[in-house]
């Protein structure tokens, strides 16, 4: 569990984990995307968890779940009021990966949800899809589902013939 829990804004900007594109790994990815957010967490008395496990891989069109993952963190964090926002992700049936970002105490998931709607075609694009759930009207919890694209060997020989 990778967390960032900033007291005051120098912990906030301070790099724990720094982005490696050449690991690629969605934990990696998760952290480097939320990284630019803390100052604005701690503004509103929040904070990020990343509980992406690190063996997650990121596979697919890499640049629209990137951006994708990075318009749903900046909604969130953008509508959070003293908050928790806890990230994770788990693989589904070996070909599915889904993210979850859940924010504890959601004060406007209307907001949210509307700030989702220029996120939704890049979800599309990368071959995944949104959705939105709310909670006892404080627990808002987004979650984005893409295909896994692993290249096996079968899939390798095809590859190279084309």
């Amino acid at each position: 569990m990778e967390s960032i829990n900033p007291v005051n804004s120098a912990e906030a900007v301070q790099i724990t984990h720094p982005y490696n594109p050449a690991k690629g790994g969605l934990q990696n990815l998760i952290q480097h995307l939320a990284q630019p957010l803390l100052p604005l967490a701690v503004r509103n008395n929040s904070f990020l968890v990343n509980d992406v496990a690190p063996h997650l891989g990121l596979y697919g069109d890499k640049n629209a779940v990137s951006r994708v993952i990075d318009g749903i963190l900046r909604s969130v964090v953008n509508n959070a009021r003293e908050s928790c926002i806890r990230i994770s992700a788990r693989e589904l049936y070996s070909n599915m990966i889904e993210i979850l970002v859940k924010d504890s105490n959601s004060f406007n998931t209307y907001a949210v949800a509307c700030s989702l709607q220029d996120i939704v075609p890049l979800a599309q694009q990368a071959g995944g899809q949104l959705d939105i759930m709310n909670q006892r009207q404080r627990i808002t919890t987004i979650v984005f589902r893409f295909p896994i694209h692993r290249l096996d060997a079968g899939n390798l020989a095809e590859a190279k013939m084309c």
